[in-house]
């Protein structure tokens, strides 16, 4: 099989989170990972120009990864139809009512109804992406590792992000969204060393994310941070998101692992071969 070369571009964030990544593709066409808040759209569509959207491929249902896209729907935003296929699979709105009565369930359903109902109103393509499947495009080949799984009570949405490795002409990366302990643990289990990257996306901007042994695992080469300052300079200890692991604790493990180049988006926009 002949893989297509590609461009990654790894967005700077304008609020205190976001992820978003657009891979330009061999064939000049556009795939959107997340995309981050309102406050991102402008350098998203700056990043795609005036392509067509082969993909727009959502990991899980937190604000600071698909709100921007959300609130593009709501404004009935042009931009969207260039977009050929979504790629989500997402818990049900009854999954995250019953789940999280008195929290955040209802906000969770919502923004699943919204997506849901605009892929019914467009006609446009869904792609419902679970474990074990592979799809190429554009020469890209994009492996499946871990999709939502309703066993998963404890921080919910974030152990339902998909999970994925992209490999290209030149290396691979592996997307871990915001992967927690519980969802590394079944990672780990289903393919140990076969995590093995080039690039790896660090899991939930790292911290609180997916443990040590799981990066031993995947030995990457590049370390994707998707941090602004506050949080790439939170101190060890300070765990200001609460959980079990603080960017400084991630950070010390990356470095005892070693011979990682980093790239942090509180540095701005950067772009690297795939």
């Amino acid at each position: 099989m002949v893989y297509g070369k590609a461009e990654l571009h790894i967005l700077t964030e304008f609020c205190p989170f976001a992820m978003g990544f657009v891979i330009i593709t061999s064939e000049n066409r556009a795939i959107i990972i997340d995309g981050g808040e309102y406050t991102e759209m402008d350098n998203l569509k700056a990043h795609v120009g005036d392509r067509e959207v082969a993909a727009w491929i959502l990991t899980h249902t937190d604000c600071d990864h698909v709100s921007g896209l959300k609130e593009m729907i709501l404004s009935g935003d042009p931009f969207l139809d260039r977009v050929e296929s979504f790629y989500y699979n997402f818990h049900t709105p009854e999954f995250f009512r019953a789940v999280d009565p008195e929290k955040y369930g209802d906000h969770y359903a919502r923004v699943v109804e919204t997506f849901d109902s605009y892929i019914e109103r467009s006609g446009k393509t869904h792609v419902i992406p679970v474990k074990g499947d592979r799809f190429e495009i554009d020469g890209l080949i994009f492996d499946i590792l871990f999709s939502k799984n309703e066993k998963y009570t404890r921080h919910y949405a974030n152990n339902a992000s998909l999970v994925f490795k992209v490999t290209g002409k030149k290396r691979n990366v592996l997307f871990l969204a915001d992967a927690e302990a519980e969802a590394g643990e079944e990672l780990l289990s289903d393919y140990g060393d076969g995590l093995q990257s080039d690039i790896v996306q660090m899991a939930h901007h790292g911290h609180v994310g997916v443990r040590r042994e799981v990066y031993e695992a995947i030995d990457p080469n590049v370390c994707i941070w998707c941090a602004a300052s506050w949080l790439w300079q939170e101190h060890d200890g300070a765990r200001y998101l609460g959980g079990e692991a603080s960017v400084a604790e991630t950070r010390k493990w990356m470095a005892e692992i070693g011979h990682q180049q980093h790239i942090v988006t509180k540095d701005g926009d950067a772009v690297i071969d795939i």
